[in-house]
């Protein structure tokens, strides 16, 4: 077990936390508890169709018999667990007094989905350059009631009280955003919205509850999704429909029909890389992401947990899309990471014609200017060795040869952009 190094007094709180924990002092960790609390806190009580329920219940359980909490990360958990079921609250009750919300509609969201490192993130800021796209930052995520409206989206008070949420990762975990950035006006991933109702990635990669992800794995996500697009709907409308959604997060890979069914015109890019050159960095960022609840982080089991979750994932989504290859093969785009590192703009261009989207030249030059100024490592670089987490590249590569073999091998389906468009 490999023991995090923490600064000198979240070391010494968790010592003496510690031993109040043995002596019966904890805060409980149940589905019914945080419930009543979030009533109390809020003064509401109606959380909309209680789906949600057996996933607060087997996480619930999970973080208590398995993740192995320190005194700060059981804070943390209650913490998180409870401000997402006020958070839930106050949505269900907004939605439902202001008829504008259910009568939003989501139009041609364009998804971004594919392993992390892939590049997934430089792909969401370039395309957040575009005026016409609207994107979940990350302070609205964590408190979208009031909606924002396009005036206030910038420059909410909540900006503030967000970002000293998240400057409290980095003290927690020195070096997290060389990782990955952080912060209240940056966009935000779609695991943060799902994370309000229990099914989510986020969970999984916080802390270590595999009796949790083998059942998130096996659920039907309809009822998530359908959340999903609630969140958006309150968002909009404060905001606007004159807009496209621009959404992403990894996961999104392995539901790829129940996205189709929530959202039956969305686009979706999928983004390829050799899943053995990103699963060590993945592995190093869950095990730092876990350092925040546990002194007690075995990173070869990390990595062969991630490994096998991606193997799945990654199965799911070559399956989903042959299966939707016959009706919905228009509405998938293919990017390789080495397209998306080499030639970004050929790439988007070629993206934004096969959806008919309008790629001018103001735009394109808005996103060379992002691109020319992107700083390089501001926040440090990020190290890691795949055999710290137990991974073999020939060894475990084998697991992904399906999908390798039809998105990167010599007769993949990805298109390569010509670089003489950009």
């Amino acid at each position: 077990m490999k023991k995090p190094k923490r600064p000198f007094a979240i070391a010494a709180i968790n010592s003496l936390g510690g031993l109040l924990m043995k002596a019966g002092m904890r805060d409980p960790l149940s589905a019914d508890d945080l419930m009543q609390q979030a009533m109390r806190n809020t003064q509401l009580s109606d959380f909309g169709d209680i789906d949600f329920l057996p996933a607060l219940e087997q996480l619930c359980v999970a973080l208590e018999t398995e993740a192995k909490l320190n005194f700060i990360g059981r804070k943390i958990a209650r913490g998180s667990l409870l401000s997402l079921l006020e958070r839930r609250l106050k949505i269900i009750n907004y939605s439902t007094r202001t008829p504008a919300v259910k009568q939003q509609h989501i139009r041609k969201p364009l998804f971004i989905a594919g392993m992390p490192r892939t590049g997934t993130t430089i792909l969401f800021e370039l395309l957040s350059q575009d005026p016409h796209h609207r994107f979940p930052l990350s302070w609205e995520v964590e408190n979208p009631i009031p909606p924002a409206t396009e005036d206030s989206l910038h420059n909410d008070p909540r900006i503030a009280l967000a970002e000293k949420q998240f400057e409290q990762v980095e003290q927690l975990v020195p070096g997290f955003n060389a990782m990955h950035e952080i912060g209240a006006t940056l966009p935000q991933e779609c695991v943060a919205i799902l994370a309000a109702h229990f099914m989510s990635e986020q969970w999984v990669v916080s802390y270590n509850i595999p009796s949790y992800r083998r059942w998130l794995m096996q659920r039907d996500f309809r009822k998530a999704y359908e959340w999903h697009r609630l969140c958006l709907q309150v968002m909009q409308s404060g905001y606007g429909e004159n807009k496209r959604w621009l959404l992403k997060t990894p996961p999104h890979i392995g539901y790829l029909e129940t996205i189709l069914e929530v959202y039956p015109d969305a686009c979706i890019i999928q983004t390829h890389r050799e899943p053995m050159q990103v699963l060590a960095s993945l592995s190093s960022l869950t095990c730092s992401l876990r350092t925040l609840a546990s002194d007690k982080i075995d990173p070869v089991a990390v990595g062969q947990d991630e490994l096998h979750n991606w193997q799945d994932f990654l199965q799911r989504g070559v399956k989903a899309r042959s299966k939707l290859a016959e009706n919905h093969s228009h509405q998938f785009f293919d990017i390789r990471f080495d397209d998306i590192v080499q030639r970004p703009l050929a790439v988007i261009e070629s993206m934004y014609h096969y959806f008919g989207f309008d790629f001018t030249p103001e735009l394109k030059q808005k996103m060379q200017d992002y691109l020319d100024n992107r700083p390089r490592d501001k926040h440090g670089q990020h190290r890691y060795e795949a055999a710290d987490y137990g991974l073999d590249a020939e060894r475990d590569g084998a697991g992904f040869a399906s999908y390798s073999q039809r998105y990167l091998g010599a007769s993949a389906e990805a298109p390569i952009p010509e670089s003489s468009t950009e």
